[in-house]
Parts: structure tokens; C-alpha cells; sequence
């Protein structure tokens, strides 16, 4: 009787459960699909965008021909759909904003061509981001004598919504078209490297995937080395909800559920809304990549994959880090790849109010923990004051049980707890992101206070961190790691 009372009584908790959770999803889709779209979230640039990914175009010319297309095409209708700009767009000629005003265009496939190449470098940008977020990096390897390739991916640069057509295979296209012409540009010889940040760090795991498993496909370069900067190689698994949601969206009254969030435009080099179909492309690429990753580690070719240098901060609100780099890490069995971590500030009026999600990558230096590839922490160390704000390296190499420390002549800024998924690749003076706002449009330097809620941007966005205060050490790792490539050229 009691086991019958019992059963009866966690079947209506259960129901009640169900209920509650059931009116708390309707609660929130009924929030989402009130959300009031925009020109730039609703128009699409369909066929156009299908056909520059399409059969016909089968060169990176090609593709650039076809780019000029889609960025006047954009332009044209929203200044077709739109008749007054809202304050500081990044589609308003005259906004400070404004995202053609660069030159060259980083919202636009970039080739920068030194006079004498030592070598070729493919630059792939994130997701809902253009190639400006390799800009400092491109710069920098473009000073060393690489021929950079920094090509805008499907659907980014644009507007918002040309990202519902896009499509990870349109991506994979576009990483292949940009490799081979930098082989055909630069001889069968000459040494390749891939740099990918975030989404880009997938795409280029795939493509070096493709070239080991299709060695004679002209379409494949399989890179000499291979850099990530906030490598997205696992996501969380709400992203697969998109497909569903944008189903839903098709419904009257229910296209905000197409969006995973709609925010202002006035980030001139990067979409600040995102749709749902983006999130599920990503997800979609990063199932494909960890299997042919787990395929490739069975069969034993992994071992030809380049050496991998990564940086990364320890902790990353948009990639779940810690089973991100073991989807890679768990699998190298190379001594000259290279694991760089960016610490949280652990100066001791700082780490109080910090939570431990970032500890978990510390038992990379735990006693037992040899690794194959070598590992950096970069973290606080106690300055001649006492005080715990300068920086040093904290290294064990490939092999080794022993760590060894280099003070780098670095501070934590005042104010700044942590780096983050964002800021990684962006020097502290850099044009967009830096921290001097007196400086241009510098929304690194933003620090603007007030009540909560009074803004229509989340405050998180504002008060994220959008760059690396520690940027010169990591151009000094990218120059050291590809310097072997460049010695005898």
C-alpha cells in the first residue's frame, strides 16, 4: 500500500515537474518570438550567396569576383530597406561605426603579398566575426614574409541574417579555394600554415584532415604547422536546438525564434546578433571533425598532422574549454606541439571573487602529468614589492616532469580578472577593440555605468574583455613556432 502511495505520489511530482518545465519553455519562446527584427536580421541573400559557394566557382578569383558581388548587392538593400539609421550603425555611411571604413576592407577577404614570400599563411576567422579578428596576427606574419590569406567566410561581413544561408560546408569550400591558391601562388615547395581562431581552428582541423586522407586532391594543402587562438572544437549542445527553432520561426508571429539573441549593430567588424542556424552549423561541423579526428587517431594517421600551437584562456564563456583542447590534446603524440594558457589574475584582492571554473585546466601541471606537447601557463608571480601583479611562464616541455619559469615584463592591467574567448587575438591598441577610448573607436576601453537594464545592449557585452593584455608574448610564441619553416627560405 505504502510502495502503491509512493509511486503514485512521484508520478504527479513527475507530471508536476513536466508542467512546470513545459511552461517555462512556452514562457520563453513567447519571450523570444515578441523580439522585434530588423531589416538586417530578416533580409537574405539566398541564390546570390548559394551560387558564389556554388559548382561554378571553382577558383579563389573566382570566388573574389563573386564576394564584390554579394558585399554591393548587401549594401544595396539595406539602404533600399531602411530609411533612417538607428544611432552609431555599422551600416550608416556616416556612422563612426561604419564597417567599409577600412582600409584595406577587414570586413572583406584579405591578401597581403610581401615582395620576396617565405611562406603562405591561411587566416580563418570565427563564427558571426570577419577577418579582422586575425588582423594583428596577419599583420604580424605578413612582417615575416608570409603571403597572407585572411578570406571572409560565408555569411560574415555582410549583415546579420546572410548567416541563415551559410552553411559549414560553403566554409569548408572557401578554407580549401584560399589554401590552394596560395600553393598554386607560391610553388609546391614553399611552407603553409594554418591560423584559425574560434570556428576558424574546426575549419582548419578539417582541411588538414582532408588533405591527410586525399594526398593527391589539388584542393588540400596539408599546412606545415597549424596555430589556434580560442580553438571552437566543442560546443555546447543546445546549439543543436537550432534547426528545430528555426523550423518554429517560419510560423507567423514566431520569427524571433530564429535568434539566438538580437543586439544593436554597432560593432563595425563583427555580427553582435546571432541566429540559431549559425549555432547549429557549428555544432553540426565540430560532430564532423570529432569523428574524423577519432577515426584518424584509430587508424594511426594522426600522426600526420602538423604540429599544433595553441593559446587559450583558461577560462571561455563561448567554448567550453577544458573538452575543446582534449578533443586535440588527448590525441597529439608530437613534442613540438605547444599548449599556451592564459591564467586568471590570482592576485589575492582579485581571486577572492573568482570562481574555480578555470582550475580544472591546472592538473595540466600536476606532478604526474607529462605530457607529449609542452605546456605554458601563463600566471601571476610575486614582484620585487611583494605585490602578485607581474606575469611569468610557467613551461613544461614535451616529455619533462620539471616546469621551468620566465618572468615576461608583463603586468595584469588594473581592473582585469581574466582574459577571455574574445580577446585573445587583439592587441591592447588595437583600432576596434583596444583599450583607449580617447583613441578612435576603441570599445575595448568602454566603461560606462548606470541601472541595470536602461541599456538595450546586456551589459555583459559591454563588459567583456575584447583584448589581450598579454598579446606581445603571444606574438612572440606564434614567431618562434613558425621560425623553423622560415630559417633556410
Amino acid at each position: 500500500m505504502t510502495s502503491a502511495r509512493t509511486k503514485t505520489g512521484l508520478a504527479y511530482t513527475a507530471i508536476f515537474l513536466f508542467g512546470g518545465v513545459i511552461a517555462l519553455l512556452v514562457t520563453e519562446l513567447a519571450g523570444l518570438s515578441r523580439v522585434e527584427l530588423s531589416p538586417w536580421h530578416s533580409l537574405r541573400l539566398g541564390k546570390l550567396q548559394r551560387t558564389c559557394v556554388g559548382g561554378q566557382v571553382s577558383t579563389f578569383s573566382a570566388w573574389q569576383e563573386c564576394e564584390e558581388k554579394l558585399i554591393t548587392r548587401s549594401g544595396e538593400m539595406l539602404a533600399e530597406a531602411v530609411e533612417h539609421w538607428p544611432a552609431l550603425s555599422r551600416f550608416d555611411p556616416a556612422s563612426p561605426t561604419y564597417d567599409r571604413q577600412f582600409t584595406p576592407d577587414w570586413n572583406h577577404t584579405v591578401e597581403l603579398v610581401p615582395p620576396r614570400p617565405v611562406g603562405g599563411a591561411v587566416l580563418l576567422h570565427g563564427l558571426s566575426d570577419s577577418p579582422y579578428s586575425l588582423r594583428a596576427v596577419a599583420l604580424r606574419l605578413h612582417d615575416l614574409g608570409f603571403h597572407v590569406v585572411a578570406p571572409r567566410l560565408p555569411g560574415h561581413g555582410l549583415f546579420p541574417g546572410a548567416l541563415n544561408d551559410a552553411r559549414w560546408q560553403h566554409w569548408h569550400k572557401v578554407t580549401a579555394l584560399s589554401a590552394r591558391h596560395l600553393r598554386e601562388s607560391l610553388g609546391e615547395d614553399a611552407p603553409v600554415i594554418m591560423v584559425g581562431y574560434s570556428n576558424g581552428a574546426a575549419l582548419a582541423m578539417d582541411h588538414a584532415l582532408s588533405a591527410i586522407e586525399h594526398p593527391d586532391a589539388p584542393d588540400y594543402v596539408l599546412p606545415d604547422r597549424m596555430v589556434f587562438l580560442s580553438p571552437a572544437l566543442a560546443v555546447t549542445r543546445f546549439a543543436r536546438l537550432g534547426a528545430a527553432m528555426e523550423t518554429l520561426a517560419r510560423l507567423p508571429g514566431l520569427e524571433g525564434l530564429a535568434w539566438n539573441s538580437v543586439v544593436p549593430e554597432f560593432d563595425p567588424v563583427k555580427y553582435n546578433s546571432f541566429p540559431v542556424r549559425a549555432g547549429y552549423e557549428i555544432e553540426v561541423l565540430l560532430d564532423h571533425v570529432e569523428r574524423r579526428l577519432a577515426r584518424f587517431y584509430e587508424d594511426g594517421r594522426l600522426d600526420a598532422l602538423p604540429p599544433v600551437l595553441t593559446l587559450q584562456s583558461v577560462v571561455d564563456d563561448t567554448v567550453p574549454p577544458g573538452p575543446s583542447l582534449h578533443r586535440l590534446y588527448d590525441r597529439v603524440h608530437d613534442e613540438r606541439s605547444e599548449l599556451v594558457l592564459f591564467d586568471t589574475n590570482r592576485e589575492t584582492r582579485v581571486e577572492g571573487f573568482l570562481t574555480p571554473q578555470g582550475d580544472h585546466l591546472a592538473q595540466l601541471f600536476s606532478p604526474d602529468a607529462v605530457r607529449d606537447f609542452s605546456v605554458t601557463l601563463v600566471t601571476n608571480r610575486k614582484g620585487p614589492d611583494g605585490a602578485m601583479r607581474e606575469v611569468e611562464a610557467v613551461t613544461r616541455s614535451a616529455g619533462q616532469s620539471q616546469t621551468t619559469r620566465s618572468p615576461l615584463g608583463l603586468v595584469w592591467p588594473d581592473n582585469i580578472y581574466s582574459l577571455s574567448h574574445v580577446a585573445v587575438p587583439f592587441p591592447p591598441d588595437d583600432p576596434v577593440y583596444g583599450d583607449d577610448a580617447s583613441d578612435g573607436l576603441r570599445m575595448g576601453g568602454l566603461a560606462v555605468k548606470g541601472e541595470r537594464g536602461a541599456l538595450q545592449v546586456p551589459a555583459d557585452l559591454l563588459a567583456r574583455l575584447r583584448y589581450n593584455p598579454f598579446h606581445d608574448y603571444l606574438e612572440q610564441r606564434l614567431e618562434a613556432f613558425v621560425q623553423p619553416l622560415i630559417a633556410d627560405q
